[in-house]
């Protein structure tokens, strides 16, 4: 009897699975078109709101959360303060069209894993998620 070795990867590929929480429906549409392309990525879907986030992340049903800061139930700080004492496995990007200075360095030490502007670079947006 011939036996047949198969070809292991000493690191099986774990894809990161990906939330979009943004109340922009169009938006968080087309984030998810461009995190399916990513093949280091499964996008699970998007909520629309902080409260829809929280329970998700209770739920365990992401990796990564892509999070925008300005929500209509609230602010996207409050919202990475639940994530992060609620669910601290998770990590959280944020990803906002507030390009100011500093904010990077002040959503780190608030618990955020990444920061990227949403200025239509999809590059650097995966990178951030595929780096949290």
């Amino acid at each position: 009897m011939d036996t047949v070795e198969l070809a292991m990867s000493p690191h099986p590929t774990v894809r990161r699975r990906v939330l979009v929480v943004d109340d922009n429906v169009d938006l968080a549409q087309v984030l998810g078109e461009v995190i399916r392309a990513d093949e280091a990525l499964e996008y699970v879907g998007y909520v629309r709101s902080g409260a829809e986030a929280i329970e998700k992340a209770r739920l365990g049903a992401a990796d990564v959360f892509l999070l925008d800061l300005s929500l209509s139930d609230g602010s996207g700080f409050h919202i990475l303060e639940r994530l992060r004492n609620d669910a601290p496995a998770i990590k959280v990007i944020i990803h906002t069209g507030h390009a100011l200075e500093g904010l990077g360095d002040l959503l780190k030490r608030s618990g955020a894993a990444g920061y990227v502007v949403k200025d239509g670079n999809t590059e650097k947006l995966l990178s951030a998620i595929r780096s949290a």
